[in-house]
């Protein structure tokens, strides 16, 4: 049966089970053309309430410290209990995640953040605000999140047929851009009306509510558990990622990101210092960046039929020039327009390496190779921020111009380290996949 779903002017009508949602009037497919799958738009909205969530406690989390009284080094930390266990214990969590059921996984990922998170909010009604206290509860938020990331990014390319498995990836990165532009901008404004633990509050309430979907949500038929042991899985999965040619798309990948984190990590300076912002510009400013994250999804059609390895080199050769304008122009509007330029390459690039490494891997590694791409570009995210702050000590000018040169070099490794064009693992299944109204 022909399934058709009407929607603004244009009809979603996969005539064939596994083929992808097409606009009405031509051949290509819709770029939304994944929320055509019930699985797909309950796990992507459920993600995106999460993601919210969690930006908005941590948010919450800063300003408790600081009204508590907190140091900086206090308030700084809360970042390093939020990302930190995701680096640490990232791949162990992708290897559960490939062992055990990932509905399951996620329910108890989920239910632990919501109990983690309702101690939080309960502990600020009673008063206790102190840092450790804080910096606790938001460790334990942090692990729920360290096990549950890679568990989300093997899921949802699952959802749909092979061929929609690039866009699922790009739309699941949608969930964390629009959570991190709209999630601390909520925070702050619920810290100003209503207080503290108000934030708290709605993170408990958002993470009931996904675990509740997930508790209704018809995920697809788990795969056979592995006969293997732990340690065995665990081995296995770092070989996968240490050969040949995950290998060379995780380098791509942490070369590429080396250079992008600049914008972000330099952004407060640069708004400071180079165009005299105040708080409200600096906000749109990186409103920017986030239009430009989201603005790579409605692109990654064009990237599709040109392959990966084009839009790899298209996201570096963005970034260069949007680095160039940001290191030599001090019109905030022109400037604005690079950081939405460097948001769309940041996006692009990054989605194009998650997608190349998820068409040549087996659904039984899947969680563990993104794990290993989570983790790397937690890592890289960390450490490049830091050695961005230690080189703009010479000068912001001077210091987005370094990371121009990095980002057209980066260019170079398409030689050594191209990035594959193999047939999606996927692509004999794609027919078991069938939309949704």
């Amino acid at each position: 049966m022909i399934r058709r779903q009407q929607g603004r002017g244009r009809v979603i009508a996969p005539a064939v089970p596994g083929k992808a949602p097409t606009s009405r009037g031509s051949g290509r497919v819709s770029t939304w053309a994944p929320f055509a799958y019930g699985a797909f738009r309950i796990l992507f909205v459920t993600q995106l309430v999460a993601n919210v969530g969690r930006l908005m406690q941590a948010t919450g989390s800063a300003w408790a410290i600081q009204d508590d009284g907190g140091s900086p080094l206090q308030v700084s930390l809360i970042q390093t209990a939020t990302y930190a266990p995701l680096v640490g214990l990232g791949f162990v969590a992708g290897t559960l995640a490939d062992r055990l059921n990932r509905r399951l996984l996620l329910i108890a990922c989920q239910a632990w953040m919501a109990l983690s998170a309702t101690a939080l909010c309960v502990a600020t009604w009673l008063g206790r605000t102190d840092p450790l206290v804080v910096l606790a509860l938001t460790f334990a938020i942090g692990l729920g999140t360290a096990i549950a990331a890679p568990t989300w990014a093997a899921l949802q390319p699952s959802l749909v047929p092979g061929q929609l498995a690039g866009r699922a990836i790009a739309l699941n990165g949608l969930t964390f851009n629009v959570a991190q532009a709209t999630g601390p901008a909520l925070a702050g404004l619920v810290i100003a009306t209503l207080g503290t633990q108000w934030v708290f509050a709605i993170n408990a309430l958002s993470l009931t509510c996904t675990v509740l979907a997930i508790l209704v949500w018809k995920a697809p038929s788990p795969a056979p558990r592995p006969k293997e042991s732990f340690g065995r899985s665990l081995r296995t999965g770092l070989q996968c990622i240490m050969a040949a040619p995950q290998r060379q798309i995780l380098a791509r990948l942490a070369i590429f990101i080396v250079p992008a984190t600049s914008v972000m990590a330099l952004a407060p300076v640069l708004a400071d210092e180079r165009l005299g912002l105040d708080g409200s510009g600096f906000g749109a400013l990186l409103a920017t960046f986030g239009a430009g994250a989201a603005l790579s999804v409605t692109i990654w059609s064009r990237v599709e039929g040109r392959g990966e390895e084009w839009g790899m080199v298209l996201s570096a050769a963005l970034l260069t020039v949007a680095l160039v304008t940001a290191a030599t122009c001090t019109q905030p509007v022109i400037v604005g327009g690079a950081l939405l330029a460097s948001g769309t390459a940041y996006t692009l690039g990054s989605t194009c390496a998650y997608v190349a490494a998820q068409r040549v891997v087996d659904d039984a590694l899947r969680a563990r190779v993104m794990a290993a791409y989570v983790v790397t570009s937690g890592a890289v995210v960390a450490a490049a921020s830091a050695g961005w702050g230690i080189v703009a000590r010479t000068g912001v000018v001077r210091a987005f111009a370094v990371a121009a040169v990095l980002s057209a070099l980066s260019l170079a490794t398409r030689t050594r380290w191209p990035l594959p064009r193999g047939i999606d693992k996927r692509a004999d299944d794609a027919t078991e996949t069938t939309p949704t109204s």
